[in-house]
């Protein structure tokens, strides 16, 4: 009964900040704005209000975050490809030209 109270009291202090504090919707919608450093002013302000809230889009964000760092690292390990020597040169002109 009591977390019944805390939600209720939650959702209560949620609506009296609506104009400050992004929605979870919104802020679920901005969250790649918001990591990439495109969100200013009052709409950067009512996503940072509301993450701190919320620790379902805390998460959402966590897993975003990663999921970025992982597709910006592909490729980044990779070394270039060998370059050929001399010899794998003069054997790929024989086969491609022929003698």
């Amino acid at each position: 009964m009591a977390g019944r109270s805390v939600e209720l009291g939650m959702n209560a202090a949620m609506v009296v900040m609506r104009p400050w504090v992004a929605s979870h919707e919104e802020t679920q919608e901005r969250l790649s704005a918001y990591l990439e450093g495109e969100l200013e002013g009052r709409e950067h302000k009512r996503v940072v209000r509301h993450l701190a809230f919320c620790p379902i889009c805390r998460d959402v964000l966590r897993s975003l975050a990663q999921t970025l760092e992982r597709l910006r690292s592909l490729g980044r390990d990779e070394s270039p490809p060998p370059r050929p020597s001399v010899a794998d040169a003069v054997v790929d002109h024989i086969r491609n030209d022929g003698p």
